[in-house]
């Protein structure tokens, strides 16, 4: 028998945080697979592992699990791209935005038109405040600065 209530519910938990509604995520993803492992149907689809990964990474502060979640989707499904955007939200959250613009990336590169990724690209790709705008902003002036603001509140941290 085809278990609808348990797809029903994973896809709630997917829409909840494709919307970032973590919490609600997190209490959906837990009742789904509750129910699943109830009637001893433990298979997960790769999209389901992917989000509910980035759910336990934000919500929970579970990040090295969620991480796992997320590349064990991408070995699963490369080509899909809103693994990546999960990856990359986990890497933000972690603080390591290196890592968050690689995944970015590769998701872009499976599917450069992909509006959630292009949509947290450019919202991540934002550039801090340059205090000498007539200097690189490599520049040891421009970047002891700049720290020197972040460090006391005037500049937003991202």
């Amino acid at each position: 028998m085809f278990d609808t209530e348990g797809t029903d519910l994973l896809s709630q938990a997917r829409l909840q945080a494709l919307g970032r509604d973590y919490v609600s995520a997190l209490r959906t993803f837990q009742r789904a697979f509750q129910d699943k492992a109830f009637e001893g149907d433990i298979a997960v689809h790769p999209q389901s592992l992917s989000h509910y990964g980035v759910t336990l990474a934000v919500a929970s502060e579970r990040r090295e699990e969620g991480l796992r979640l997320c590349e064990r989707s991408i070995q699963l499904e490369p080509y899909e791209a809103e693994h990546y955007l999960n990856l990359a939200r986990i890497h933000v959250v972690a603080g390591n935005r290196a890592a968050a613009f690689g995944a970015l990336d590769r998701g872009l590169s499976v599917s450069p038109e992909h509006p959630l990724l292009l949509h947290e690209r450019g919202s991540l790709d934002r550039r801090r405040f340059l205090f000498f705008s007539s200097l690189p902003r490599e520049h040891p002036l421009n970047r002891c600065v700049g720290r020197l603001l972040r460090a006391t509140g005037h500049v937003g941290q991202s």
